[in-house]
């Protein structure tokens, strides 16, 4: 059985995963991951200040790099040196003025460029124990 990597990250719409983040209504400033209200219990003017906004699926790739070497754990089978693949992650600047960071997939970082539109995906990584985890991530648009 395959879960959400965290709750409250993002949602599932179609082959697109769609960011949760917040925004200050005072500055207008976007955060993500999101601002959790309920962290400011004590200040409610803060609370109602955070307002939960969904960003957008399209993005330009801001910058990227490939990971040559294997996560710490839970992650199985990308943890072990003899099954290990290199992979690429990056920045991802979306029209909100937000870069998330993120896995780029379904490309190699030779077929990528500075600039380059992307979509959001999901994608799954499987934990040392044998769950399957959906998270987000990033692939060439197109």
């Amino acid at each position: 059985m395959t879960t959400l990597i965290a709750e409250g990250l993002f949602r599932i719409d179609d082959d697109r995963a769609v960011l949760q983040a917040s925004r200050r209504r005072s500055s207008g400033v976007v955060k993500f991951p999101a601002e959790r209200p309920e962290l400011f219990d004590g200040d409610p003017q803060v609370q109602e200040d955070i307002e939960a906004v969904e960003l957008s699926t399209e993005g330009t790739l801001f910058t990227y790099t490939t990971q040559q070497f294997p996560p710490p754990l839970p992650y199985k089978g990308i943890r072990d040196p003899k099954v290990f693949t290199p992979y690429v992650v990056g920045f991802v600047e979306l029209p909100e003025g937000v870069l998330v960071e993120s896995l780029i997939v379904d490309t190699t970082a030779d077929e990528l460029a500075i600039g380059q539109r992307l979509v959001s995906t999901t994608t799954t990584l499987e934990t040392e124990d044998g769950r399957s985890l959906t998270t987000f991530a990033f692939r060439p648009q197109g």
